[in-house]
């Protein structure tokens, strides 16, 4: 939630990724397995979307935004911080 909030993403969006997120990825914060997911913008709205390189690249070539949701990452910089 931090890290989307520090993208500019309004709080009201980022509780509604983070549903999509537990619908889509229900052992979110059991497991360090998660999947790698990227927010897409399209027509002022994003879109959570299984992360795909070429799909990223293009939306960036658009002009759009592209922010990288890897679970295994956040996961990881979250047990980080927990063990310190």
């Amino acid at each position: 939630m931090v890290y989307w909030l520090s993208t500019g993403i309004s709080f009201d969006i980022a509780c509604f990724i983070l549903k999509q997120l537990k619908e889509q990825e229900p052992e979110l914060f059991v497991s360090a397995q998660g999947r790698r997911f990227i927010l897409l913008s399209r027509d002022d709205s994003l879109f959570l979307v299984e992360f795909d390189r070429k799909k990223a690249i293009a939306s960036l070539d658009e002009g759009k935004a592209v922010i990288p949701v890897w679970l295994d990452v956040i996961y990881q910089k979250l047990s980080q911080k927990l063990i310190k």
